[in-house]
């Protein structure tokens, strides 16, 4: 990867330092003057989006920023803004602002929500700090100080299956965390050098190296959800709030899949990954995750168990255009990380509205619901079709460029698997909104008020449900075209 030049910058910074203040003017807020606390949130929250906004145009025109913080030596705390991190920041940053507009409506006027948004912030913070993350020793830092911040957000409830998935959680936690410590140190002991951007610091199939790419795989994996180390997933987004689950599934599961990103393409290499074949291992578990996630998908009668196992499916679509070692294959991972973003992102907003609305969480449940909540379920349908990859919507983009790749890497019963993975896909789905306007009206005892839609939730859902393929339907594909940047710098 090269270059035009790098400019020291506070902005990588002041993006990390926001959500902290936000967490910090919350509390004060709270204890002193609540009527700011709304103001101050949404603002520490709308700050990041815009500080990035002010790195775009020097980005995109091969300005990189870049801010060296002189501790933790020798290697101290890099932050750099190249092409992939703007990417990556610019969609945590926006989907963060969604997320804590519609948790606001979520607790609106309940006093259990105020510690909860303390912790969300910190874990924004945390997640911000991965995606600007320099090098690895950064990278690590902040991965495990994000996911030390979800915890209290899965046990939020306090309910004992809000316990039970915390404390699994924090065990993945550990594991995690152990794994990423070791092949980092094995990395810099090997190499002498944690640096991103630099196109692979590994030149030499070192048994140790296999051992720190297994310990990438197991760390990343886990907080990507993918097969085998899946299981704290489900657990975690049936007992936590929907924030949680949102917030985890549109921008922590993402912090695993960019971290793996920099394992292949700026820790080892793509010429070396290819030469060693140590990718293969990545694409059996990528189909695996594909598949397996979709048939458990099917029998899930919680929705948000089914939104999180259909999350595995999809992590394992990322995970195979990653593992192709193909520019097409690699443009379809990075739109399907927006796609997907949209499209889940929608789908636990409107599991959180009808929660919330009329206190049902199972899908056997919802018959006849969306003709009380027409604009909630139809939002949901759109995000559903846009899961199954129909044309314009967003995910058919990124399924069409992982096809491509699967022919160009020349393994093209991938094509098929595909295929097969998206017909599940609506097999899932496209039940939950026919019975939705279709089905029995079970709903008829809910009082009418309950049903009243606040501004606060929905228009978050209806942003993220006409995101899902406003970017398909305009003149210049943004996502797209930036993507398509990216894997030019890589391949």
């Amino acid at each position: 990867m090269s270059q035009n030049e790098v400019i020291v910058s506070i902005i990588p910074a002041l993006i990390v330092i926001c959500p902290l203040l936000g967490a910090g003017g919350a509390m004060l807020a709270d204890r002193y003057r609540p009527l700011w606390r709304n103001p101050v949130m949404i603002t520490a929250a709308a700050l990041p989006l815009f500080l990035v906004a002010l790195m775009y145009s020097s980005v995109t025109n091969g300005v990189y920023h870049y801010m060296h913080l002189n501790v933790l030596p020798p290697m101290g705390l890099v932050f750099r803004v190249d092409l992939l991190s703007l990417y990556m920041t610019t969609l945590f940053t926006f989907f963060s602002l969604i997320i804590i507009i519609y948790t606001l409506g979520y607790y609106r006027d309940k006093e259990e929500g105020r510690k909860f948004f303390y912790f969300l912030f910190l874990a924004m913070a945390g997640c911000f700090g991965v995606a600007l993350s320099g090098n690895m020793l950064t990278f690590f830092l902040f991965f495990e100080f994000m996911s030390l911040m979800f915890f209290p957000m899965v046990s939020y409830k306090s309910t004992p299956e809000a316990y039970a998935a915390g404390l699994k959680f924090f065990f993945m936690t550990i594991i995690s965390g152990v794994s990423l410590f070791w092949a980092v140190v094995i990395t810099y002991n090997t190499t002498g050098d944690l640096s991103f951007g630099t196109g692979g610091l590994v030149t030499t199939a070192a048994p140790l190296l296999l051992i720190a790419f297994i310990c990438y795989l197991i760390s990343f994996g886990i907080k990507a959800a993918m097969i085998p180390l899946h299981f704290w997933m489900p657990d975690a987004y049936a007992a936590g709030p929907t924030s949680a689950a949102t917030i985890s599934s549109v921008i922590m599961l993402k912090t695993g899949l960019l971290g793996l990103i920099r394992v292949f393409h700026d820790i080892y290499g793509i010429d070396f990954i290819r030469g060693v074949g140590w990718n293969n291992i990545l694409i059996i578990l990528a189909v695996v995750s594909m598949l397996y996630g979709s048939i458990c998908a099917l029998a899930q009668d919680d929705l948000n168990r089914r939104l999180a196992y259909s999350g595995i499916a999809q992590v394992g679509y990322m995970l195979l255009g990653l593992a192709l070692l193909t520019e097409q294959a690699f443009i379809g991972t990075l739109y399907h990380i927006m796609a997907h973003a949209f499209m889940k992102g929608c789908m636990f907003l409107c599991a959180g509205v009808i929660f919330v609305n009329t206190g049902k969480q199972k899908i056997s449940e919802m018959k006849g619901i969306g003709m009380q909540m027409p604009v909630t379920m139809l939002c949901f349908t759109i995000a559903a079709v846009s899961a199954v990859g129909v044309p314009p919507f967003n995910l058919f983009v990124s399924k069409w460029h992982l096809g491509l790749g699967a022919y160009e890497a020349g393994i093209p019963v991938l094509i098929l698997l595909l295929l097969l993975s998206s017909m599940l896909n609506a097999a899932y789905y496209f039940p939950i909104s026919i019975n939705a306007f279709l089905g029995c009206r079970e709903l008829k005892n809910i009082e009418r008020q309950r049903l009243r839609l606040q501004p606060l939730r929905m228009v978050p859902v209806i942003i993220l449900a006409v995101g899902a393929f406003a970017f398909t339907i305009m003149p210049v594909n943004w996502p797209l075209n930036m993507v398509r940047a990216i894997a030019q710098l890589y391949f």
